[in-house]
């Protein structure tokens, strides 16, 4: 649209640069032909604009974006209770949003409330298996596993230890 990608001689940039500053002027607001922005160039200008096609579409794609802008400009304008009623939504929204905080501040209080009550009940408990009665260990007890012992070895082990004695003792 704007031919940037191609290279363009000094007298181009040159008359792309005067129609820019002829547009941008006070008085062409109103510029819509492409002969009335032309009138404003100086007559080398003019000439090169009808013999250089590029700097013809650039002329008439020039007018066509300023035709725009300025149609924007003169758009819509909001109504005279349009920034209440923003205002009011805005007003609304925060006030949504500030019950919704209330309702999250309770958390930290019951969070604390709940970590003392599961604090005191993991005490209580731990303090309540520490003084269960522990196991005794009796002498029958012991003489029980001794026995119980030779029956899952097997009953080498006196054998052995007698083997071992008599040739320690040599």
């Amino acid at each position: 649209m704007w031919m940037l990608t191609k290279r363009t001689g000094k007298q181009c940039e040159g008359v792309r640069d005067a129609l820019e500053r002829s547009t941008e002027q006070r008085g062409a607001r109103g510029i819509v032909a492409l002969g009335t922005l032309l009138a404003r160039l100086p007559e080398r200008g003019r000439k090169h604009v009808s013999e250089c096609s590029d700097c013809r579409t650039f002329a008439e794609e020039l007018l066509e974006v300023r035709g725009m802008f300025e149609s924007e400009e003169n758009g819509a304008r909001p109504g005279p209770y349009f920034l209440a009623r923003v205002m009011a939504a805005i007003a609304d929204r925060e006030m949504e949003l500030e019950k919704s905080a209330q309702t999250w501040a309770a958390v930290p209080r019951l969070a604390y409330r709940f970590s003392v009550l599961v604090s005191l009940t993991l005490l209580i408990t731990g303090s309540w298996l520490y003084q269960r009665p522990a196991h005794t260990i009796t002498v029958a007890g012991v003489s029980a596993e001794q026995s119980s012992e030779g029956l899952v070895e097997g009953g080498g082990t006196t054998m052995q230890d007698d083997f071992l004695l008599n040739t320690a003792g040599r």
